[in-house]
């Protein structure tokens, strides 16, 4: 099994709490300032350096349409090229895991797994919300998952 950062329930704890605070905030492109405005990466990017499970996030650039208009998946991509994270095979989804979702033409949406059915992300439209895996609209998109490596 792939060890987690979050292995205890005092990390998992603050993970929630801090990926709590977040509720709420619009969503705007490239942002990252709680309440004011965020994306869906750097959403996680937030909360992954205030939780301690990584020291620092640079996502490459990107579009807000990639996942409309691209081949490949930039999201994707840039997952399975760092060293920081590792795609999941069968194992079982922890807190703090990376969901992939398919939303357009390529997978180009990711939230951050807080329990074992409920997520985190920033959607547009809607700013960042917390979700159910089961629910149709995602559940059925879910197309891999990464963890960070501690």
């Amino acid at each position: 099994m792939t060890p987690t950062f979050y292995d205890t329930p005092e990390k998992q704890a603050r993970l929630i709490e801090i990926a709590r605070r977040w509720l709420g905030t619009p969503f705007h492109p490239h942002a990252c300032i709680i309440q004011a405005g965020v994306d869906c990466v750097n959403l996680l990017g937030a909360i992954f350096t205030e939780s301690g499970a990584l020291d620092s996030w640079e996502f490459p650039d990107y579009t807000m349409d990639g996942g409309d208009h691209r081949g490949e998946s930039q999201v994707l991509q840039w997952l399975d090229s760092s060293s920081r994270f590792k795609r999941l095979g069968d194992e079982a989804r922890q807190a703090g895991d990376v969901l992939c979702f398919h939303l357009g033409r390529v997978p180009h949406h990711v939230g951050l797994l807080i329990e074992w059915n409920r997520f985190i992300h920033a959607i547009r439209n809607y700013g960042v919300i917390e979700s159910q895996l089961d629910d149709p609209t995602f559940g059925k998109r879910l197309v891999a998952i990464y963890r960070p490596i501690p």
